[in-house]
């Protein structure tokens, strides 16, 4: 969240931006992850990180204002974190996933508590928190991780890579770069394990029973983002599956689950509505492939939904029903959470 704040606020205050990069950044744990969650009172979710897109956020400030200084303070915690993620979640060779550790309480918080060790605490780590995606998915005890090679993480983890070589390189830490490099590749050549030719779309795969699940997000398009689709495997994606009304295309994009899952009905946070992020990554992807005229359509689309809510309430919503674009219909959507405007930059990129 903290670092979308940080790539927002790039557009007309860098000393905020530059604020929020750094400060959540230095929240990092001593095992070197940046956590899920941070209270005043000192208590971190010390069982879980969150999808790394520091970097990526860290990149984008340094090509705006070119402070050679942001990369030498932040560089080394990223890089501790991208080396966490390596070596506590790689569940197979070239294979990511979520999990969330066991650990000692501080003080009782009901965080402190809920849903580690097991399948909830894995998804909390996503970011996606009730996602259908890891329903009745086991965690591996000895691993802690859920036994899900994950498509998003390893998408994200590979595009993190991508960013920490570029600050290395800009750095003059060549062995750090190399050794991104080879880290990129390796979960590179994991993620296109993941690759089913006749669905045409990189799948999650259960590692319990070496299988794919069919439960498809906006997180199926990350691939996207780190330029691991090739050419033709990015037209299938977009063809078959992002432009395909019965998965998530339509007046309002993207549901987080694809409409035709069972879960989509639920409307219920993760279980079908909108968020801004999902857009963000998705958008982003968009740009590295030659879809002009889909990236156009999507960023108008996903302007056209902040808009709604914010003419008639001036509400900035953190999710919105991916059936009528209303924010205010649920009690899980806050009115007002700085992310939802990442719409409103997705239209300002394009």
């Amino acid at each position: 969240d903290t670092y979308f704040g940080a790539w927002m606020a790039a557009l007309d205050n860098k000393e905020l931006a530059y604020s929020n990069a750094i400060e959540i950044t230095r929240e990092k744990t001593p095992a070197g992850f940046v956590p899920n969650a941070i209270w005043g009172a000192g208590f971190k979710t010390l069982d879980r990180s969150q999808p790394p897109v520091g970097s990526l956020a860290v990149m984008e400030l340094y090509r705006r204002f070119g402070d050679v200084w942001l990369l030498e303070e932040l560089f080394p915690s990223l890089l501790e974190w991208n080396t966490w993620f390596y070596e506590h979640r790689q569940i197979r060779k070239g294979l990511l996933a979520w999990g969330s550790n066991p650990y000692e309480p501080a003080y009782g918080n009901h965080w402190e508590t809920a849903g580690v060790g097991s399948t909830y605490g894995g998804a909390l780590e996503s970011g996606l928190d009730n996602s259908p995606m890891y329903d009745e998915i086991p965690v591996d005890p000895d691993t802690h991780c859920l036994q899900l090679a994950d498509v998003g993480l390893m998408s994200l983890y590979i595009a993190d890579c991508q960013a920490l070589r570029d600050m290395a390189l800009t750095l003059g830490k060549n062995r750090e770069a190399e050794t991104l490099a080879q880290r990129a590749n390796s979960i590179h050549q994991g993620l296109q394990s993941l690759w089913d030719e006749e669905t045409g779309m990189f799948l999650n795969k259960r590692t319990d029973t070496d299988t794919f699940t069919y439960r498809l997000s906006p997180t199926h398009f990350y691939p996207l983002l780190c330029r691991a689709a090739s050419d033709q495997q990015a037209e299938r994606m977009i063809k078959e599956h992002l432009l395909n009304p019965e998965e998530f295309w339509g007046d309002w994009i993207l549901p987080s689950i694809a409409r035709n899952d069972p879960a989509y009905p639920d409307q219920e946070y993760w279980r079908g509505r909108i968020w801004a992020p999902m857009n963000f990554l998705v958008y982003l992807g968009l740009r590295n492939y030659p879809f002009s005229e889909v990236r156009s359509e999507f960023a108008g689309k996903s302007v056209a939904l902040l808009l709604k809510e914010w003419r008639e309430h001036r509400h900035v919503h953190e999710n919105y029903c991916a059936d009528t674009g209303v924010g205010c219909d649920s009690m899980s959507s806050d009115k007002f959470y700085h992310w939802g405007a990442l719409l409103a930059l997705i239209g300002l990129m394009e």
